[in-house]
């Protein structure tokens, strides 16, 4: 069976109701455990237009470099993130413990795949933070502070050990997602260009009068949207002059009867993809 490619799309007003940057980071923190549990291969970030938000743009790049952070390996983190006031509550973090986060003694033989940083570039090629007691060393000349996979192979003497970069798709299994920003909701799946796009709001069909039409599609990949804090994917297409039903291949309430007055983006985002993988890409 082919790997279904499965991306999320969250508002820059994602934690927008948190009241500080604390509770942001918490927020944050259990929206990352979501994307790698449910094995989530890209999040997009797009401007919802939301008019709590003063700037929009250090709103968007505040929620994107935490969830990069949590996606980051631990021996990478310092490597990769300079001090900045997004980070000053990283510490609260859950792990992520995917396998691209590996523990001291885990994946340190040939063939093992491992995340890596370029730290040192010379005539002779590159040294590599991989995690390890060991340096990892290309010949290939490439970018300090770039990150990259790469495979382990033989040791060179006591410091080093060869790697040879790979790419991430490679992998066979969960390699973390990436992250990206989008100017609109449109924009953002006009990016994706995913075969099957589903949208999620208290007023979308039950889940599971959809699935016939999610499964008959067969898609390779599938994408999934998810409204803001204050308000739905409705009320955000609307502002932003677009029809839904153009967007959408179909739209879903994956918690049908509400206890709850409203449902915070965090909490729909994992109710949703636990319904969705144990009903189609979970199979």
């Amino acid at each position: 069976m082919s790997k279904l490619f499965v991306f999320v799309l969250l508002p820059t007003s994602l934690v927008a109701d948190a009241p500080n940057l604390q509770q942001k980071t918490m927020k944050i923190g259990m929206v990352g455990r979501s994307l790698a549990i449910f094995r989530v291969d890209k999040a997009v970030l797009y401007n919802d237009d939301d008019p709590r938000i003063k700037n929009q743009a250090a709103e968007a790049e505040a929620v994107a470099t935490l969830l990069r952070y949590i996606e980051t390996p631990q021996y990478l983190r310092r490597l990769l993130f300079p001090r900045e006031r997004n980070l000053r509550f990283a510490g609260i973090l859950p792990p992520l413990r995917t396998p691209h986060h590996p523990l001291r003694d885990e994946r340190t033989n040939p063939g093992d795949y491992r995340e890596a940083a370029v730290i040192k570039v010379d005539e002779l090629g590159s040294l590599l933070e991989i995690g390890l007691r060991e340096k990892g060393f290309t010949s290939e000349r490439l970018r300090v502070g770039q990150r990259l996979t790469v495979r382990l192979g033989d040791r060179l003497g006591e410091d080093r050990m060869a790697v040879t970069q790979v790419a991430r798709g490679r992998v066979e299994e969960y390699w973390g997602y990436d992250v990206s920003l989008a100017r609109s909701l449109a924009d953002a799946l006009k990016s994706l260009k995913a075969d099957y796009v589903i949208g999620t709001s208290r007023y979308g069909k039950n889940l599971y009068e959809a699935l016939r039409g999610i499964g008959d599609s067969k898609p390779r990949s599938v994408a999934v949207a998810f409204g803001g804090p204050y308000q739905g994917l409705f009320e955000i297409c609307e502002r932003q002059g677009v029809d839904a039903g153009e967007l959408f291949d179909v739209v879903i309430n994956t918690i049908p009867q509400q206890g709850t007055e409203t449902v915070r983006t965090e909490e729909a985002l994992m109710a949703t993809l636990a319904l969705l993988n144990a009903s189609i890409w979970g199979k």
